[in-house]
């Protein structure tokens, strides 16, 4: 089955008429799923058109070496492995996220390239959750290249679980499930990331 982006025409028409999925009851969640297990092209052009932008936000400032490509693995990987799985949407989100987190990392051990981080802070501030902590807050805030230099500094790690809270806007729960991470290294990791984050910004502001 070959899963592919509906055109700019049906994501505006789709994302304007429809309810988000996190935010269908769970019957409906899963009639869209049976649809797309049965591969209704309606019930893919719902699911792609809503996660594929995030998607390919989140994977582009993880360092791929080709966003297309990555996203488009993820995909397929969804399309084959959909049938599988069983949940509900948000614990659906969160799969496709680990699936290009996956991706991105066999990219990076492929290339043996450090990972670069995207420049539109305009788009991260789109994609912060909607109600997001104090920290997440600060960050949004920051300007545009003190921001992207800064997480140029951070370990790997610490820079995908603040993509992952800022960006995605996933739990820790969630984060932890998409990193392969128990919750409390992932909150260990996001503290560590915001400590290092205030250092880098408020040496940078001294000089």
């Amino acid at each position: 089955m070959t899963v592919r982006k509906p055109a700019a025409r049906s994501v505006t028409t789709v994302m304007s008429s429809q309810r988000a999925l996190d935010s269908l009851p769970v019957e409906a969640f899963e009639s869209v799923m049976e649809a797309a297990r049965a591969g209704a092209e309606w019930a893919w052009e719902r699911i792609v058109s809503e996660l594929d932008p995030p998607l390919r936000a989140y994977v582009r400032r993880l360092g791929s070496d080709d966003v297309d490509e990555a996203v488009g693995e993820t995909w397929l990987h969804v399309a084959r492995g959909l049938p599988a799985f069983r949940g509900d949407a948000a614990g659906f989100r969160s799969w496709v996220f680990m699936v290009a987190h996956h991706r991105v990392i066999d990219q990076r051990r492929r290339s043996s390239r450090r990972p670069a981080v995207g420049s539109d802070h305009r788009e991260l501030g789109r994609l912060a959750p909607p109600s997001p902590s104090a920290e997440t807050e600060a960050v949004a805030a920051i300007e545009e290249t003190e921001l992207m230099e800064a997480l140029r500094r951070l370990p790997a790690a610490q820079r995908e679980a603040i993509l992952l809270r800022v960006m995605g806007g996933f739990s820790t729960k969630e984060i932890a499930r998409i990193m392969g991470r128990t919750p409390g290294a992932v909150n260990q990791l996001q503290q560590r990331a915001f400590r290092r984050l205030r250092k880098i910004l408020e040496g940078r502001r001294t000089k």
